[in-house]
């Protein structure tokens, strides 16, 4: 299984699920955090774990608050004895999913067919469009174990969030 990653509903954390099993008890594990331009996010010192024949699969919560940005695409990092093992991408989007709330609230207390009601539609389905493709390319970029080939799904994923960000800045009041 290797390692396995996924955001809290809440995004107020990143689910790590590390598998990896080691004959040596020297064997440690560390994790690291970047950003989609490569950047290191992580503001805490990550730990270290022993892996041993016996450790079994580790389940590992990782606090948005212990990075210096808590929003976006994020890729988690594993490391063995210092040497990258593996990496998975996820996107911490429940500013934009605040967005489409809003943005579904105007919609339902609209009383018309009108112009602004169309308007308020074609956001909504714009930023939802974007953030699922955004979405996709992060999963195609878990389905490569290599950066440089996930590297431009990520840019790609990085892009939409931003746009769909960008769409509902106008009109979002739930922090974005």
């Amino acid at each position: 299984m290797g390692l396995q990653i996924s955001a809290s509903n809440s995004c107020d954390q990143i689910n790590i699920i590390a598998d990896y099993y080691s004959a040596s008890t020297s064997t440690s594990l560390t994790f690291g955090v970047i950003n989609a331009q490569g950047a290191n996010i992580l503001a805490i010192a990550s730990p270290t774990f022993n892996v041993t024949a016996t450790s079994g699969v580790m389940s590992i919560p990782l606090y948005t608050t212990s990075l210096t940005q808590n929003k976006g695409v994020i890729t988690v990092i594993s490391y063995i004895n210092g040497a990258e093992k593996d990496r998975q991408t996820v996107i911490l989007n429940c500013d934009i999913d605040c967005c489409l709330a809003k943005l579904t609230n105007e919609l339902i207390d609209c009383a018309c067919d009108c112009v602004r009601c169309s308007k308020t539609l074609a956001k909504a389905q714009k930023v939802m469009l974007l953030l699922k493709a955004a979405e996709y390319s992060v999963n195609q970029s878990n389905n490569f174990n290599n950066a440089t080939l996930a590297t431009g799904y990520i840019t790609d994923a990085h892009n939409k969030y931003t746009k769909a960000r960008e769409v509902c800045d106008n009109s979002c009041g739930c922090d974005c």
